[in-house]
Parts: C-alpha cells; structure tokens; sequence
C-alpha cells in the first residue's frame, strides 16, 4: 500500500475518532441538563439555601413549586393551590436596591401575564406555568429575588419543592454549550473523517509506489540499468528503458603514457655519415 494512502487513511480515521468523543460529550450534556433541572429541595417544609451571587448585584432568587392544578373551584379569582399554601421567609441577605420585595415571598405565577408586569396568583387562564407539568407541579410564587450573597431560609405549612434559578440558568447555559459542542463538532468531525478515508481508500488503487532502480554488471565490464517488469518509473509514468552501456573498459595498460620523442637537430649530412 502506498505510504501517501496509508497516511490519509490513518488521519480520517483519527478525525472519525475524535467525532465519536463529539457524541459521548453531547450525550453528558443531555444527562447535565436533566441534572440542571432538579430541584434544589424537593417535598421539603423548611430549608435553608445558600445564596452565592456571584455577580455582585443580586441573584433572581428561588422558585417554589407544589403538586397539583391551577384549578378555582370556589370561583373566587385566586388559584386554589396558591391559598392553600403560606409561605413565611425566616431569613435572607441584603437585598439589592432594584428588588421591589425585600428578599422575602410573593406568589407568582407567570409574572407580566397581562402585559402590566404582574405578579399573583389570579385564576386567569393566561396566568398558568407548565414547565413542570409531566412532574407533577405546577409554580406557585418565588422568593429572595435581588438578595446578595449568604444564607436564605423559609417555612410553609405545606410540602414545597424549590428551584436556585440563578445557579439552574447557569448549569443549563454550560450543558447546551457541551450538546452544540458535541453533537455539532461531533457530526462533522464524523462526516470529515468518513471522506477522508473514503479519499484514502481511492488512493489505494489510483497510486503506485515507486518502482525499484537496480544496476547490473555485466561479465565483460558494461553497466546495464535493470527494469521492472512493466518498465514503471515513478508514480502514473511509464517509458521503455533502454539499456544503458557504457563505452569500451578502460584498462590500467591505456592509462600509461607513451614516452615522447623530440625532434633530432643534427644535419641530414651527419645523419648520413653516420648511417655509413
């Protein structure tokens, strides 16, 4: 297999990997946002919270809930459940300056549910809160709402569940963070990952490796180029390959100089007596 495939394969495989790790952190944040959602104290008729504020201008309070309807069987204006339970706050922190209710309880039920920013409990049909229904409960009033930072406690002559909103939002915002993260980051990475190895895979059969050079010494001292059967060079490119032959060897014999003969200066007469 061609190291460049193998290389592509390797990496999308790698990228598939880390969308699945995607999934696994969208699915802790699915179970984060359940977590969120539980009550800070569930069927309690006293309790205590500590209010952190960690902004340092007043949290928006606690929530109370109870089990039951929004029902006005004696037809006085007020939902039933809301003059059925009393709710008595012992004690809370400062308050800030732009609550208009001391830290202490009022009901509520949807707040401006007339376009005039109210706040009761009045048996209005527009005047309802669901977000609990399947558990049960339906929402009855709040408390605490711009207390600073310290202790918070109350009392009801009836079993409450109460909600921290403050620290339930902020649980919330970081959950549907990790499910965008994961679940979005995570499909993406798995489609990246699923084309590149699908690249990869091509890249097996389209690329070849590079085919071999081996040089051969023939008996009377020639050089031949060695070829692979199908005479492949390089990656897609093919040529015949002619054998390379090099000239005649060249022997220690005709390395050797030839002495050199200089030029006679005597006279062709000398020469001639000589010769006699």
């Amino acid at each position: 297999m061609d190291k460049r495939a193998t290389i592509t394969i390797l990496v999308g495989l790698g990228i598939f990997v880390f969308g699945i790790i995607g999934f696994v952190i969208g699915g802790f944040g699915i179970a984060g946002i359940e977590e969120s959602t539980e009550f800070t104290l569930e069927e309690v008729d006293n309790g205590s919270i500590e209010v952190i504020d960690s902004d340092g201008f007043g949290d928006i309070g606690m929530t109370f809930w109870v089990k039951g309807e929004y029902i006005d069987k004696d037809e006085n204006g007020i939902w039933d459940m809301c003059e059925n339970v009393e709710i008595n706050v012992t004690e809370h922190p400062d308050v800030s300056d732009w609550s208009a209710y001391d830290g202490e309880f009022y009901y509520e039920v949807a707040f401006n549910y007339d376009g005039k920013e109210t706040s009761s409990c009045d048996a209005d049909l527009g005047n309802t809160n669901y977000d609990r229904k399947e558990q049960g409960y339906v929402k009855i009033g709040r408390a605490c709402y711009g207390c600073f930072a310290g202790n918070f406690s109350f009392v009801s002559n009836e079993n409450v569940s109460v909600t921290y909103d403050d620290v339930m939002i902020e649980e919330l915002g970081e959950d549907i963070g990790l499910i965008a993260l994961g679940f979005l980051g995570g499909s993406g990475a798995l489609c990246c990952g699923v084309v590149i190895m699908i690249i990869g895979v091509i890249l097996i059969f389209t690329l070849k490796e590079d085919a071999p050079v081996e040089m051969m010494v023939n008996s009377d001292g020639t050089y031949m180029m060695n070829t692979t059967p199908e005479n492949t060079v390089g990656v897609g490119v093919s040529q015949n390959i002619s054998q390379v032959m090099t000239s005649s060897v060249v022997t220690e014999e005709m390395t050797k100089a030839e002495p050199y003969q200089f030029p006679s200066t005597e006279s062709p007469s000398e020469d001639e007596g000589k010769l006699d």
